[in-house]
């Protein structure tokens, strides 16, 4: 095999760690890997696989360690550079203990509360996810127990009341996007300022932006709803609120 893998660690020096995450950023190196040391505060956007060896006995460490494969690629830092999702394989018990990752993600920003089922191990007075039948800790089995029928009665009266629903960019968002061919390949939106669209072009989305006095600018390449999302923040970077709301009720009184 070509690949190339580098070990970053506690015990090398500055100069070392530096020549390590060097090779993996500038392609040299195709992996990584890293004893509780690129954690959190370290970035390279292309990274698509996250792998976890290690358990997390905190919901906000796994969160971290998954984050670093989940930056969106700038297309002017990265030319060339596609990235549509990112792999994460669980080797340990992070997952397993704290469930998936976007349970708790709150697209306006604010802090949302771990709300969902939880029980308690009685051997090692863990906290997990209610629908698991053995501790990913300590390996207590709730189904040797004479109490088992009763719990799986429990588990399912509650995982009843789960409910996912899609959140729809388009009625989030402070401006009006108009589908310019009625195919959904090509969509705008503006403002005073700025502009944004996002197209469909030779089997990828492309999100771009521009202005009165902005150059227009690649914003994203890759999967729908990341170029629609980025297209969007580039509008509500270069217009204010008000004008944003103003912008739409201009727009909408124009429809027939």
């Amino acid at each position: 095999s070509d690949t190339c893998t580098v070990i970053v660690h506690g015990g090398l020096s500055k100069q070392e760690r530096h020549d390590a995450l060097s090779a993996y950023e500038t392609g040299n190196a195709q992996v990584v890997v890293n004893v509780a040391v690129l954690t959190e505060g370290w970035d390279h956007p292309p990274t698509d696989c996250v792998v976890l060896l290690r358990p997390s006995s905190y919901q906000s460490t796994l969160m971290q360690m998954i984050g670093r494969g989940l930056r969106t690629i700038d297309p002017n830092e990265h030319p060339g550079l596609t990235k549509t999702d990112c792999i994460v394989l669980d080797f340990g018990t992070s997952t397993l203990l704290h469930g998936s990752l976007e349970q708790n993600v709150d697209l306006d920003g604010e802090d949302v509360d771990d709300i969902s089922p939880k029980k308690t191990c009685p051997d090692c007075e863990a906290r997990i996810p209610l629908g698991l039948s053995q501790c990913p800790l300590c390996g207590f089995s709730w189904l040797t127990e004479p109490q088992s029928q009763g719990f799986e009665k429990q588990e399912k009266a509650a995982l009843d009341d789960f409910v996912m629903s899609e959140v729809d960019l388009f009625k989030r968002s402070s401006f009006l996007w108009s589908d310019l061919f009625g195919d959904d390949a090509a969509l705008m939106a503006t403002g005073f300022k700025a502009w944004a669209g996002v197209f469909f072009f030779r089997g990828d989305w492309h999100a771009l932006g521009g202005g009165r006095e902005l150059p227009t600018r690649l914003l994203a390449i890759g999967p729908r709803p990341i170029c629609l999302a980025r297209a969007n923040d580039w509008l509500n970077e270069h217009e204010t609120e008000d004008a944003a709301r103003k912008s739409r009720r201009w727009l909408n009184s124009l429809r027939p």
